[in-house]
């Protein structure tokens, strides 16, 4: 009984800080009355202590050695649902980021096409559902090639990222703004119809011909979009007839828009 004493004291002594379990007080607490416990009954123990006292002594130890044990699994326990819960935290940020790079357009920050083709189907049906009107804009940018081709496609990539800023700060909250692919972009109007959707329209075209872009020679260049649009369910009730609608009528702006500086240049 005194060897297995002593070896719990060495142990208990020995043990390096860098590899003892970090409990709390209790513990502490209880650790350190086993450890004199333990000295008692190896140290003063054979010599002075009766039978009985020593057998009672034992048995406290084995009851203190008991609830140290039990605490330090309950600690180490606790630890481990903390590492548990900071790792799911962790898992479940960059599940989120992994969904947003899903969804998102890099350069522009804004949603790229494959979101915007879900929240298509879903809208229009929200929109048949409550009886409430809904608009999308289709829209790209004026002269995009002749910027890529004079300037290069970093400034290129700069427009369309400028373009993006500005799409982001003029639409509502409830709106979804998104890059439909090259310079082109498209916006959901959720609860609007065809006059509202004009206006915001002309905001927009307005907002980002106010704007400018820096080349890498310093010269500014200014930009210009042409947007068309189509209101369900006035022009189709389908994601796919939908975009058409707003695709031919940016065709015809874009077209009326060319006649009209052509007969410019003409007359001048």
């Amino acid at each position: 009984m005194a060897a297995r004493h002593r070896s719990i004291l060495d142990t208990i002594g020995n043990a390096s800080p860098a590899r003892r379990p970090q409990i709390g007080l209790t513990m502490w607490l209880l650790g350190a009355a086993l450890l004199a416990l333990t000295a008692a009954l190896v140290i003063v123990g054979p010599s002075v202590m009766s039978r009985p006292m020593s057998t009672a002594l034992e048995l406290a130890a084995m009851a203190l050695g008991v609830a140290y044990g039990l605490l330090v699994a309950v600690h180490s326990r606790h630890g481990h649902l903390k590492t548990e819960r900071a790792y799911s935290t962790h898992l479940e940020e960059l599940s989120q980021r992994l969904r947003t790079m899903a969804y998102r357009d890099v350069l522009t920050g804004l949603y790229n096409h494959r979101y915007f083709h879900e929240q298509l189907t879903h809208e229009i049906d929200r929109s048949i559902r409550y009886g409430q009107r809904l608009t999308v804009l289709l829209f790209d940018m004026d002269n995009f090639k002749t910027i890529n081709d004079t300037y290069g496609h970093l400034v290129g990539d700069k427009f369309l990222s400028l373009v993006g800023q500005i799409v982001a700060k003029q639409i509502r909250s409830s709106d979804i703004g998104a890059r439909y692919g090259g310079d082109e972009f498209a916006i959901i109007l959720p609860n609007t119809n065809a006059e509202e959707a004009r206006t915001t329209a002309a905001k927009l075209e307005e907002a980002v011909a106010r704007s400018a872009a820096m080349t890498p020679g310093e010269e500014s260049v200014r930009l210009g979009i042409s947007i068309g649009y189509a209101c369900c369910p006035d022009d189709s009730r389908l994601p796919g007839e939908l975009i058409e609608a707003a695709d031919r009528r940016l065709y015809e702006i874009k077209m009326a828009r060319r006649s009209g500086a052509r007969r410019l240049r003409e007359t001048a």
